[in-house]
This record gives structure tokens, sequence and C-alpha cells, in this order.
């Protein structure tokens, strides 16, 4: 007999801005709630990191576990060690080390999915619990799969999700007049986490070349500091200085409304190196938006260069710069593929496609765990 609605905890190693983070909450959003329950912990918290994920999930009705941010980490494993019992199935994220040591000490465990968005996080740390690793992207996965050699079968690959009716450009004028842009000025953007790995730099770089060559364009970075290394952001406004672009260049900080933020923009650029499946790009293409990006793991499934976006080396902002001057002088092509990025994202990484692969996951190791869907004892 079934009783409710099978309960799944996602436990995160911190809860930041970011693109697991949006996909919890997008899972929350789309899951049938007669079917599927979630709940959120994070085992980490510094001072500077944003609340923005908590708030939001916990406006939706997702509980969110602050406890251990006032333990230790052996009080957190036990904490877990008393929590997971309860869940039909545990999601790890983020390489979370709380994880494993408390799933070690019970006798009957819920199955583990642990989830990567990074090939270090797929490599790091044991595997003999994880019923089935998802990577974000195929290198993620196979990376998951080179330490899981007797079962690589259960390294899966689930992208990156987005909700396409966030997407609406009838929003455009409202965006552009927030901004204080005067009609025909394009506007080109970045967006994402302040971290090191993603070259932000580049983008400024790039937007300062363009500006050289005469053509006019704002540049808006939307996103805040990355709470591991603060001083980033810092470094990036002191460059937007140095470089003379303190008109042409704004920082929005973080954001809870960046699906109607793209309407405002032209273009959308993402220069990083060491990333899995950018969300940010599937977003970018929801918006019917022309990317220039640069092959990064995931984005090399994302994007056909010529066909749905453009390719540029890696930090190389001159070949960025030559990229938007085409998409600005070129609006037949600037947007064809902002088009073609659109159904891209609409055949492989909308809601409606990505959601029911979660669903049969979570069914299936549900299923071969042979644990029953029980009533919820929410008093515990």
């Amino acid at each position: 007999m079934i009783f409710g609605p099978r309960h799944v905890l996602f436990v995160f190693a911190w809860l930041v801005v970011g693109g697991e983070e949006t996909e919890v909450q997008l899972l929350a959003r789309h899951l049938d709630p007669a079917k599927y329950c979630i709940e959120v912990v994070g085992c980490l918290r510094r001072p500077n990191m944003p609340e923005q994920t908590h708030q939001q999930l916990e406006a939706m009705g997702v509980p969110v576990g602050r406890t251990p941010y006032d333990l230790s980490f052996e009080q957190t494993v036990d904490y877990l060690v008393q929590k997971m019992p309860r869940y039909d199935a545990i999601v790890a994220c983020q390489a979370v080390p709380d994880v494993y040591p408390a799933l070690e000490q019970l006798a009957t465990r819920p199955p583990l999915i642990e989830h990567g968005g990074l090939v270090s996080e797929a490599l790091a740390g044991p595997k003999h619990l994880t019923a089935r690793y998802v990577g974000v992207c195929r290198s993620i996965r196979d990376a998951a799969a080179s330490v899981m050699p007797d079962r690589q079968q259960h390294a899966l690959e689930i992208p990156s999700m987005v909700d396409l009716n966030q997407f609406d450009p009838s929003q455009r004028r409202s965006v552009r007049e927030e901004w204080q842009v005067p009609e025909g000025m394009p506007v080109i953007g970045w967006v994402g986490r302040l971290d090191r790995k993603k070259r932000v730099e580049d983008f400024i770089h790039a937007a300062a070349l363009l500006t050289a060559t005469g053509r006019r364009a704002r540049f808006m970075i939307i996103g805040g500091a990355d709470a591991f290394m603060p001083e980033y952001e810092q470094e990036l406004r002191a460059l937007v200085d140095r470089l003379d672009l303190g008109g042409d260049v704004c920082f929005l900080g973080n954001r809870r409304d960046v699906p109607r933020l793209l309407s405002g923009l032209d273009a959308f650029v993402w220069l990083s190196r060491g990333e899995g499946m950018p969300h940010a790009i599937a977003e970018a293409g929801a918006a019917r938006l022309p990317v220039v990006a640069t092959r990064d793991n995931g984005t090399e499934q994302q994007i056909c260069d010529g066909v749905n976006g453009l390719f540029v080396p890696h930090e190389a902002p001159d070949a960025v710069a030559r990229s938007l001057a085409l998409l600005l002088d070129d609006a037949t092509l600037a947007t064809r593929l902002g088009r073609c990025l659109r159904q891209t994202v609409a055949s492989r990484y909308a809601a409606a496609v990505v959601v029911p692969r979660w669903e049969s996951l979570f069914d299936e190791v549900i299923a071969k765990s042979g644990r029953r869907n029980v009533p919820f004892p929410y008093d515990l």
C-alpha cells in the first residue's frame, strides 16, 4: 500500500545561488506533489553567503534545514544519521562530505543519488553506497563512470533544466527602462556567481575592446560575489574603473528575476574554463539570445558553432569582441542564432523534458531499494 508522496531529501554542501540550487527549485515546482515531496538541508554556512536560495525555496513551501549551520562536522554527521532514515531517497549535491559517514552508520539505508555539476565533484569521494551518480553533462557522467568501473551504467547524464514559461520577451521594455538604456542601445550580458573560473575579467576586457571600435553598448554583470572568493568582485570592479568603463558596465548583484532580466539583453557571453553544463546558457537560449561562449565541457553539447551560438578561444577577449561586433552588425545572424538555441533548449533542457527523467530515476532507485513508501513521521 502507498501512503502519500515519496520523500526526497536534497543534502547540499552549502546553499548559495547556482545551477544546482536552481535545479532543485525547478524540481520542487514541477514534480507532482501528490507523488514526490522535496526537502533540502545545507551543511555549511558562511556569514557572507546569500540567503536568496533559502528564501526562494521556503516561499515555495520547501522546508530548508539549517540546523547543521551551528554544528561541527561530526555533529552534522550525527544529525544526518537521525534524519536520513525518514526519507525514501537522498540526493547529495556538490560532493557533500557529510553524507557518506552518516550512511555508513545506518543498518538500513535510503538509496543515495549523487548529483554533480563539476568533473572534480564526480571524481571525489567513495561510490560504494551511491545507487546512481547524475552528472549534468557527458564529461561529468564519464568521470563518475571511471570511478564506478564495475557498474558504469549507474552513472547517468541528466542536464540542467529551465522553465520556458518564465521567459517572456514582452518584459523587454520594462527591463530596459529600469536600466535607463537609450533606445537602440545594445545590451550584452553575463550571468553567474563571481567565481574566478568563470573568467569575468575576459568579458570586461572584451567590453573595452568593443567600445574602442566605436560601437556603443551597455554590459550587464548579473550575479553576486562568491562566498569563497569575495575579493574577486572587488578586483573586477577595480578593472572596470581602470579601463574607464564605469558608465558602460553595471554590476547588478544576485537577482531573483534572471529570466526577466535576460529579456532586456541583445547578446549573452559565457567564457568559463572548468565548468560543467552552464545553466546560464540554457537560460540565455530560453530567452532567444545569441551566445558567445568558450568550449568547456557541457557547452560543446549545448552549442554548435555557427548554428546556435559562436565559440571563441579561452582567455581571448579580442576574439570575444570580434564575435560581439559581428552580432551587433548582423541582426539577421543574431536572431537566427538565438532562435536556434531556443529550439535546442526546448528539445533538450526544458522542464517538460527533464523532469520525467528525474521521476523515472526516483521511482527506479526507490523500487530497487525495497523500501516501502509509508506515512512520513513529521513529528520526529
